[in-house]
């Protein structure tokens, strides 16, 4: 049989058993969502399909076994899903996992804004602000369902790449980012750390370096920083070398030694 979330139906019939020895037992299983496990006829008031067995026993030890299955009516599967965050620009889908138009249901979504479809099982916001969508779910079988759920819109961070810089072939700057609490700098060639907020760069010729940032919320956004290249064949010798890990003169380095293919250093 089937029936509505929320109603109860009566398993067992009048008699029960019959046949055999009486008096007889009963044990119903599962016992959830039953009234009574031992009792000829039970109440039934499953939270979801569910298989109902009986054990009826005689006198004697006898015992059989039947089972009846309580069905629920597709819209007790169905809701409006959990409050959720996007990042500006983004977007979420709204209603539970498992909604669908199954059994004649129907959907009703408002305000009707922001949304791919008012009458959607599961339509998708773009909203740029935080939103509460409400749903109203109906069968044709079963009292309607009212749901609420919150889109709650976080802004971009604000990264800055600093600083524009004019260099020698074979010199280094240091790049930062600020404004977010992950970065990924590019093109990773001639950075010493691509993922740090600070990192040395050395490239062969000017280079536009970009650096994505994330915040806490996973929002993100970006900056860009050009390190011009003047073409140059000297030797750069650098006075600071700090293997801490921080991405910056954490290796000794000389500029445009490969120029100078057979060169040895003596130390």
């Amino acid at each position: 049989t089937t029936i509505c979330a929320g109603t109860s139906y009566t398993l067992g019939g009048a008699p029960t058993a019959s046949g055999g020895t009486p008096p007889y037992s009963y044990f119903w299983y599962p016992s959830a969502g039953l009234s009574n496990t031992s009792s000829s006829s039970t109440i039934a008031n499953p939270q979801v399909p569910t298989w109902y067995y009986v054990i009826v026993s005689d006198a004697t030890g006898a015992s059989d076994t039947d089972s009846v299955g309580v069905d629920l009516y597709s819209i007790y599967a169905f809701n409006g899903g959990k409050d959720t965050s996007i990042c500006i620009g983004g977007s979420a889908i709204l209603g539970g996992v498992n909604n669908s138009f199954a059994g004649g249901v129907t959907y009703f979504w408002s305000p009707n804004v922001a949304l791919s479809g008012q009458t959607e099982p599961r339509p998708t916001s773009t909203t740029t602000v935080t939103t509460t969508y409400s749903v109203t779910i109906t069968s044709p079988n079963c009292p309607s369902k009212s749901y609420s759920i919150t889109v709650t819109v976080n802004p971009l961070p604000i990264i800055t790449a600093c600083c524009p810089a004019t260099i020698l072939e074979g010199q280094s700057v240091v790049l930062t980012a600020n404004g977010g609490s992950q970065y990924v700098w590019g093109p990773p060639n001639y950075l010493s750390n691509p993922y740090s907020p600070s990192t040395s760069a050395d490239p062969l010729v000017t280079t536009l370096y970009y650096v994505y940032g994330a915040d806490e919320n996973g929002c993100i956004s970006y900056d860009t920083v050009t390190v011009t290249v003047i073409p140059s064949s000297e030797l750069v010798f650098y006075n600071t070398f700090s293997p801490n890990g921080d991405g910056v003169n954490d290796f000794f380095y000389i500029g445009n030694a490969s120029k100078y293919p057979g060169c040895v250093l003596e130390v």
